[in-house]
């Protein structure tokens, strides 16, 4: 899209203006009312498409400070935010990957040792992502950036492609498994997706709650990877390649080949490394020891720019980190004054009033299907988090569930929740657009999957955070 839809935008300006007119609710500041109308207009103009994000990001906090809906000085405060500089530092961090091209040689290692099944192919290249992960929040920039081109070049190598009507051989199946495995592996890590760091905020300021980087993967780990091991399998069995055992060891062999071009270990790969796993031991202790997760990714920078990995020159021109932190800091601010104006109550107790009398369990999973499956409107986690994880989660501590439980439970719905239509977020727009799957195919996998995934996560991961956090 380029620039502002002004038809769109201006149908969210109505909607929102009409909000304003109505008399502000009981428990509600008429700030805080303000504010909610601008929000919901902000919500409505993502979901029309009316601009990007932090373009529409931008218009919602000139509305809000020109209406004096919101101080600029709480406004501001999202800046001093420490999850919003740990998405920073780690996409800073997250440099020295392109610049080493370790990422890709993690992947061809990787496939020239397991690559001899698709399943083990799509394994291969999925624990290229999941070792990267922690250092990389954003799904799109893993997905696209090292493991789209790698699912493709793998592809094309054994033959599979829609040019030549054999997207069914291979490339089907290493194309939908290696997207949907992107999103899962995105819940398994605190910094492993943006949304991720903001959802533990949100928690925290509501509930009085803190969620550790380890807390965090200990909490994801049971439902995380048992999907991840099931995932591969059912859409293996949906979309079954069509590849002899001979063809099957093209991939294995391709990924020797890209890794004799590559040549030997550079001097810079192996302080990458070396750096790499001091952050994940440092981030896995960082609570035993009082050190902030945050401060963690700032030392891994630090420590790239004196090794020259990265350059200051690499971390000025970063324009997807500095384009978060425009946007993402006042967002994290404005969902704190919502909270604190009376108007999360507010919605909180408007959605529970049909529910009422309802038992715990049928609102559980009312709630957890509701809000997974919205998604199927939204091409934006971060409007999906931002508009409907406070509430969702408000009404069932409200009924007695556990903060933790509930917050990660639809934490970790968030980061999975896109794999069902193929404009859910940028990685899927991009699998897609490679022509190997039908939008019927495509929408039928991925609602199959996330069946899968509500199951083991709002399910078995329900128990196992409870058994974790008592």
């Amino acid at each position: 899209m380029k620039g502002i839809q002004f038809k769109r935008l201006g149908l969210a300006a109505l909607i929102c203006l009409g909000i304003v007119l109505v008399p502000t609710p009981e428990g509600v500041t008429p700030e805080g009312w303000r504010a909610f109308a601008l929000f919901v207009g902000f919500v409505l103009a993502c979901l029309f498409s009316a601009g990007g994000i932090g373009e529409l990001a931008l218009i919602l906090i000139g509305g809000l400070l020109v209406t004096g809906a919101m101080p600029l000085e709480t406004l501001l405060t999202g800046f001093a935010n420490p999850a919003v500089w740990l998405v920073l530092f780690a996409f800073f961090a997250a440099i020295g990957f392109r610049n080493t091209s370790l990422g890709y040689r993690l992947a061809y290692l990787l496939i020239g040792r397991f690559g001899h099944h698709p399943i083990g192919l799509v394994y291969a290249i999925s624990a290229c992502d999941f070792i990267i992960a922690p250092f990389v929040p954003n799904t799109n920039a893993r997905g696209a950036g090292i493991l789209y081109p790698v699912t493709k070049a793998l592809a094309e190598a054994m033959g599979s492609s829609p040019e030549k009507g054999t997207e069914k051989k291979i490339g089907a199946f290493l194309f939908m498994a290696s997207f949907q495995l992107n999103l899962i592996i995105g819940a398994l890590f605190l910094t492993a997706m943006s949304t991720n760091p903001l959802a533990t905020e949100m928690l925290g300021k509501s509930f009085d709650i803190s969620i550790t980087w380890t807390d965090w993967f200990v909490y994801a780990a049971v439902p995380i990877l048992l999907t991840l091991l099931l995932v591969p399998w059912l859409i293996y069995f949906l979309n079954r390649p069509q590849m002899t055992r001979e063809e099957r060891r093209i991939a294995p062999d391709f990924a020797r080949t890209e890794l004799a071009k590559m040549g030997r270990i550079s001097r810079k790969e192996g302080i990458m490394t070396v750096i790499f796993l001091a952050m994940i031991i440092l981030w896995a202790v960082g609570n035993k020891i009082n050190l902030h997760a945050t401060i963690v990714a700032l030392m891994g920078v630090v420590a790239l720019l004196l090794t020259e990995i990265i350059s200051y020159q690499d971390v000025v021109q970063e324009q997807k980190a500095w384009d978060i932190l425009l946007w993402l800091a006042p967002l994290i601010a404005i969902t704190a004054y919502l909270n604190e104006s009376g108007v999360i109550d507010w919605m909180v107790g408007l959605v529970q009033r049909p529910l009422a009398g309802q038992s715990p369990l049928f609102v559980y999973i009312v709630l957890v299907l509701a809000y997974y499956y919205v998604h199927y409107l939204l091409s934006s986690l971060f409007v999906h988090l931002q508009a409907f994880f406070l509430p969702f989660v408000g009404i069932l501590v409200a009924m007695g569930f556990d903060a933790i439980v509930v917050g990660m439970v639809f934490a970790l719905l968030t980061c999975v929740s896109p794999g069902t239509t193929h404009y859910g977020t940028g990685t899927a727009s991009i699998y897609y657009a490679a022509g190997y799957m039908s939008q019927k195919e495509w929408w039928k996998t991925g609602f199959l999957v996330s069946v899968v995934e509500i199951i083991f996560i709002a399910g078995l991961g329900y128990g196992w955070i409870s058994l974790m956090a008592s």
